[in-house]
């Protein structure tokens, strides 16, 4: 396995985005949930993914958080999410975040148009060929389309299709991990915090973290490293407390996951609450709501 997919065997949060209240690019804060991430001991990092509400980005602002994230982390290995209506758009934001400074792009299907699996195989195939950094496939469950094992069996020998994130589920990363040859360049990492034990279990390596990475990112290091180092029980209980704080607080107030997120690193002095319209932010109300949880769960930011 090449270094870079080496480096992914490892927890990488997915980055937040940062923006002022009239939803303008807040670089100094974006800088700050950036350096949380290295400070807690990360040198992977995610960006532009749904976590960092990607779809509701321009093309500017997508250079410049890729711009600042590489300023910020000279050092670190960054994926940066390339996500298009149309393989030509697509190709056009990978060009950008290689010349920002990624090392490589995760990339979900198109929505527009129902895609056969020839098709979707195929638009892998096109997005392969023009490329100008290596590709992470994401199997997203909020995407209608969804790359089979046997499809990414056959993708994975392309050259420039590496690795796949795989948020849901168990059952489907298991009859992933079972059709995709085990001597190929290519690695699965999990996106669904609520799979972490399960995966690991699995064999799966390497994982990507969206409001655990920038909430408690040592803690998932932390049970990453006990599972590796055979503390298998050790590891399960945290999880399961960590299940247990996450459930609770993805549902203690009426607004996005991503929107409780960044409530939560407002209150760790990280970033300030802002959502891109339309989507909300979390009211002061609210916020009252989300300390409590923090706090009974003993959750220290």
């Amino acid at each position: 396995m090449n270094t870079m997919l080496e480096r992914l065997k490892t927890v990488t949060p997915a980055v937040l985005s940062a923006w002022n209240e009239d939803g303008s690019f807040d670089e100094v804060s974006y800088r700050a949930l950036v350096r949380r991430c290295l400070d807690a001991g990360m040198d992977t990092l995610f960006i532009l993914g749904y976590t960092g509400e990607v779809k509701y980005i321009n093309r500017e602002d997508r250079r410049k958080i890729t711009a600042a994230t590489r300023d910020e982390a000279p050092d670190a290995l960054i994926v940066a999410g390339c996500v298009g209506a149309c393989i030509d758009e697509i190709l056009v934001h990978i060009q950008d975040a290689k010349e920002a400074g990624a090392d490589m792009a995760l990339v979900t299907p198109t929505e527009f148009f129902s895609l056969r699996d020839y098709e979707l195989e195929g638009f892998f195939q096109d997005l392969n060929a023009g490329t100008a950094l290596p590709i992470m496939i994401y199997n997203c469950p909020e995407n209608p389309h969804h790359c089979s094992g046997e499809m990414l069996n056959r993708l994975a020998k392309l050259e420039n299709i590496q690795a796949l994130k795989q948020s849901t589920t168990t059952d489907k990363i298991q009859r992933i991990l079972n059709k995709v040859d085990k001597d190929l360049d290519f690695i699965m990492v999990s996106g669904d915090e609520f799979e972490f034990f399960p995966a690991m279990c699995l064999g799966v390596q390497g994982f990507i973290m969206g409001a655990p990475g920038n909430i408690t990112p040592k803690l998932c290091l932390e049970m990453l490293q006990d599972y590796n180092e055979g503390r298998f029980e050790e590891c399960r209980e945290k999880y399961m407390k960590f299940a247990d704080f996450y459930d609770e607080l993805f549902f203690c107030v009426d607004k996005d996951v991503i929107a409780i997120t960044k409530a939560a690193m407002e209150l760790a002095g990280t970033c300030r609450r802002w959502m891109k319209r339309p989507t909300a932010s979390v009211t002061d109300e609210e916020m009252e709501v989300i300390k409590d949880v923090l706090k009974r769960h003993k959750i220290t930011l």
